[in-house]
């Protein structure tokens, strides 16, 4: 049985950790706001902390340089997306979809937010935090489909990295204008094919997801 102290020394530690994350989420809404009004150049530690109301010495407990928080900040923005676009397999969702429509949200990033696009490319190891937010997203509309039947993959992870890091690659080319017309159909349709789906399959995919975007 728990004594006395040891409850009290629980709860301590509770609300030390609340109270951690609170001060953890403030900085990061702060510094997002921040990097909207003024990008990255602008940023500055002092400013973070001061229009946050902590300590600056605090900053320094959550995060260790400047980068470090806007790196925090691009993989939650990422990280939303995804979690809005991949819905959990209890929906029941064709996973053809579902994948058309991940795909035609990220390829759109270029084109809806080309600053936020720059931010994350920016990044000295951008595609390792892009890649590190969608694969768990991907891994599951993927196994859901290989379950269901509706796509072939003879390697998951082989397939992982190629549809993730393809998506990198093009949605850089997009904002250097190195595309033109819709890369996300286009994108969406090669990797449902080479997922087992006829291309009349995979177009039907593709606009079904595309209306339920837009919807």
């Amino acid at each position: 049985m728990a004594t006395v102290t040891e409850v009290t020394q629980g709860h301590r530690r509770t609300r030390a950790d609340r109270q951690r994350e609170r001060t953890r989420r403030k900085l990061i809404d702060t510094g997002r706001a921040l990097i909207a009004e003024r990008g990255v150049s602008g940023l500055r530690i002092q400013e973070i902390t001061s229009r946050a109301d902590v300590a600056l010495g605090t900053f320094y407990n959550h995060f260790s340089t400047k980068d470090d928080l806007v790196e925090t900040v691009v993989g939650e923005t990422l990280t939303e997306v995804a979690a809005a676009t991949i819905p959990e397999p209890e929906q029941h969702i064709d996973p053809a979809e579902v994948v058309a429509g991940a795909i035609i949200r990220f390829m759109g990033l270029a084109d809806r937010d080309p600053d936020f696009v720059r931010l994350l490319l920016n990044l000295s190891h951008a595609d390792v935090v892009f890649a590190t937010v969608l694969y768990p997203y991907a891994r599951t509309a993927l196994e859901r489909g290989i379950e269901i039947g509706r796509f072939v993959i003879p390697d998951l992870d082989v397939s992982l990295t190629a549809v993730v890091g393809g998506a990198f690659a093009l949605i850089r080319e997009i904002l250097e204008g190195g595309h033109k017309g819709d890369v996300g159909k286009a994108y969406a349709r090669h990797v449902l094919v080479s997922f087992g789906l006829t291309p009349q399959d995979a177009e039907a995919a593709w606009k079904s997801a595309a209306a339920r975007i837009t919807s």
